[in-house]
């Protein structure tokens, strides 16, 4: 996956290592698309190409979300500086607004480029119209439009001719027509102010002596996912890109799924960051206001409840994988793990760290999703896996729906309210009950994908990170060896070998290897986890960005990209391991623990 991924909190876009836009989509990170040639060769991109041949490398400046791609030839050089603004405009306001920002500076020689601006609206649908105005091109289709603005020759441009390069030249591509038109200087603040934001994010970061690097960029990434408006978190910033070549398992994975979205804020906690856990409880009081709101597993950027999804036939897909999905139909799937996770989350906010008293209106949300819990529990689902045709008694589901009435038990105590502590810690110890009863295989001698069923499944890898199971019980250390023989591929996780709706899985889940390897570090096998660790990171592509998952064959990135998931999980085992390391507390979080679970 030769791409690097540029944002602003706001909007996205894929810059792959030639220096062309091959994804974006304006003004929000769900709509539709500006640049779609990741999904079909007509769909649109945004390319500049140092005339004469070139060969090419791809960076990230260090500490920031500003990427750099250098072309050069025996005759000249330039750098290509890719980003969308983001900084501080007053003491509470950020600006984040829907745009790319390209700088084009000569290294050496006399460079020429050529600069195909080719936008697509629409997801390539109807006729997108390029027009030369006086300042600036125009791009529309319907109601939909795009400004760019450049110092450079724009008629040349429209042509696709090569144009001298002398001095820095900027390209300016806005959702939004300027009132007045950029300047150079103006260019070159936006991208100081930058700069100096994501250094200052960095510099907040309380990083691990273990993968220092990568850990940055995964957290870097991780930010990226964020949409300030709201306080939602995205999966991903693409859709359909496939998890098996040639395949149907496609998905849109830009959306908030409430179970990602905890995990990746824990991630961003135990590194120092508490902003985005903050406005992620905010976006939640928000979805469940109301006492009589149903919970689902995934919602859109804005709140959207309504996000099923339709197909767009006339894309031929990545690599002809079709069909290219928007919209995701999880958000009918029935799943219990999520209330488990929700409520992890303001346990760790209002409890662990103590960062807020806890409210009125939280205690309301609390009581909200643990009686949700409380009614659901027994009832089969979909799984963490969001199975379309399967519903089980799985495992996982049950192990979540004990953690929110344990959580729900914590916060419950913190608010000194015994009458819910004493109720919820019943049905507590009824949910454990039922899973030490029926999860348990006794042929396998391990804990199983489902009541009932032999399968090992890669979430019951988590049992202990939750608190369910010590990592000193023989139990845990018997599904761990158990996980790892029936799991293991070449090296890599699967999350499941069984056949799913879709058939057999063929291709490993990145972040069920990061599970198995702090799995291995909690029974006492640090050199199989740190020796799969870094297997996995060595699978980073170029800029150190990861996908969903892997073809165990060729090591090709695969699925939705980059992945939030896989970042999370960077960040969570490189903390882990380093814990285990030498469990040291980091004085940026003020003496506070991180939890290892």
């Amino acid at each position: 996956m030769d791409y690097g991924l540029i944002g602003n909190c706001k909007s996205s876009a894929l810059v792959h290592r030639s220096g062309s836009i091959d994804w974006c989509c304006l003004p929000n990170f769900n709509s539709p698309s500006t640049f779609a040639r990741l999904l079909d060769p007509g769909g649109g991109h945004f390319s500049i190409e140092l005339d004469g041949g070139k060969t090419v490398s791809q960076a990230y400046l260090p500490s920031t979300n500003i990427l750099v791609t250098r072309q050069e030839n025996a005759d000249s050089a330039i750098d290509i500086i890719d980003y969308m603004p983001r900084y501080m405009d007053s003491e509470t306001a950020y600006h984040r607004p829907p745009e790319i920002h390209r700088i084009i500076k000569p290294l050496r020689g006399m460079p020429h480029v050529r600069i195909q601006f080719v936008p697509r609206l629409n997801y390539a649908q109807g006729e997108t119209h390029t027009t030369l105005r006086p300042s600036l091109i125009t791009a529309s289709n319907g109601l939909e439009s795009v400004f760019l603005y450049s110092n450079l020759a724009l008629p040349e441009m429209m042509h696709d001719g090569a144009m001298p390069v002398k001095e820095d030249a900027y390209l300016l591509l806005t959702y939004h027509e300027k009132i007045q038109p950029p300047t150079q200087s103006a260019m070159q603040q936006h991208f100081e102010r930058t700069k100096a934001y994501w250094e200052h994010w960095v510099e907040n970061c309380s990083v691990p002596k273990v993968a220092t690097e990568a850990v940055l960029r995964s957290a870097l990434a991780l930010k990226l996912m964020a949409f300030d408006e709201t306080g939602a978190i995205i999966a991903a910033p693409t859709t359909s890109l496939p998890e098996i070549v040639g395949e149907c398992r496609n998905w849109d994975y830009r959306y908030c799924w409430l179970r990602d979205a905890p995990l990746v804020l824990e991630s961003l906690k135990s590194i120092g960051h508490f902003t985005e856990a903050r406005e992620f409880i905010r976006f939640l009081l928000r979805l469940f206001e109301s006492k009589q709101s149903e919970v689902q597993i995934v919602y859109g950027i804005g709140g959207e409840r309504d996000i099923e999804e339709y197909t767009l036939p006339h894309l031929a897909g990545y690599q002809n994988s079709i069909p290219v999905r928007v919209g995701n139909n999880a958000c009918l799937t029935h799943q219990n793990d999520v209330f488990g996770e929700m409520l992890n989350t303001l346990y760790l906010y209002y409890g662990h760290y103590g960062l807020e008293p806890l409210t009125d209106e939280v205690w309301s949300l609390t009581k909200f999703l643990v009686n949700s819990a409380s009614k659901e529990w027994e009832k089969p689902d979909a799984s963490i896996w969001e199975f379309r045709g399967l519903r089980a008694h799985f495992t996982f589901s049950k192990v979540l729906s004990w953690v929110a009435l344990d959580r729900g038990v914590r916060l419950a105590e913190l608010a000194g309210k015994s009458y819910a502590a004493e109720r919820w810690g019943m049905i507590r110890e009824k949910i454990r009950e039922d899973i030490e009863a029926n999860g348990w295989d006794p042929q396998k001698q391990a804990y199983t994908q489902a009541y009932g069923v032999s399968h090992m499944d890669a979430s019951v890898l988590l049992m202990a990170r939750y608190g369910f199971l010590k990592p000193t019980d023989e139990r845990w250390r018997q599904t761990v060896e158990r996980c790892e023989t029936e799991l293991i591929k070449n090296g890599w996780v699967f999350r499941y070998t069984a056949a799913d709706d879709f058939g057999v899985p063929k291709t490993a889940f990145l972040l069920a290897s990061f599970w198995m390897a702090k799995a291995f570090a909690t029974i006492g096998q640090k050199d199989k986890a740190y020796r799969l660790f870094e297997k996995i990171l060595a699978a980073r592509n170029h800029v150190g960005l990861l996908s969903e998952d892997i073809d165990i064959e060729t090591g090709e990135l695969l699925g939705n990209f980059p992945q939030a998931y896989s970042h999370m999980a960077v960040i969570n085992t490189a903390m882990l391991l380093d814990d285990q390391k030498n469990n040291q507390v980091s004085p940026r979080n003020n003496g506070i623990k991180i939890p290892t679970l």
